[in-house]
């Protein structure tokens, strides 16, 4: 099994613990269940396999993010022409990854912040939805774009 979906199943697994530590492990590995994904489905289809390691290391937290939160941006992306149900599945998967960078950001540093096994679970099930509509979508052009878009600055 692949590395994103032992994280997936991980995340899983912890939100069904009570204490604070595991629910907030349990968020944090639920977006880096699809952080991973993302990055394994980008450089699977770099030809040559001894480089894969390397390119999967140049892939940026903050420009993923970006690249998300502009594909789910109407006026940016339009994508005239696109099958509306494809476009849709896309948006889900860039609006969750940014939803989750996010809840990742303050499960792992706001330490005031408590969390439920409720919360933690609809976190975990954000990430199951994305993996889900990307398997869905990943052999359309615009999703191929969207990982391109990923690790590439736009100009």
């Amino acid at each position: 099994m692949a590395y994103h979906d032992d994280l997936l199943r991980q995340a899983f697994d912890l939100a069904a613990k009570p204490t604070q530590a595991d629910l907030r492990r349990s968020v944090s590995a639920a977006y880096y269940a699809l952080f991973h994904l993302l990055i394994h489905e980008t450089v699977r289809h770099w030809s040559l396999d001894s480089s894969r390691n390397g390119l999967s290391r140049m892939f940026e937290h903050r420009m993923m993010a970006k690249s998300s939160d502009r594909i789910v941006d109407v006026r940016a992306f339009p994508f005239t022409g696109a099958d509306p149900a494809t476009v849709q599945k896309l948006r889900d998967v860039g609006g969750a990854f940014s939803y989750l960078q996010d809840r990742r950001h303050i499960a792992d540093y706001d330490n005031s912040r408590q969390w439920t096994p409720t919360e933690a679970f609809e976190d975990v099930k954000i990430a199951a939805g994305a993996f889900a509509k990307w398997q869905s979508i990943r052999g359309e052009k615009i999703a191929q774009d969207y990982l391109v878009s990923l690790l590439i600055k736009p100009r």
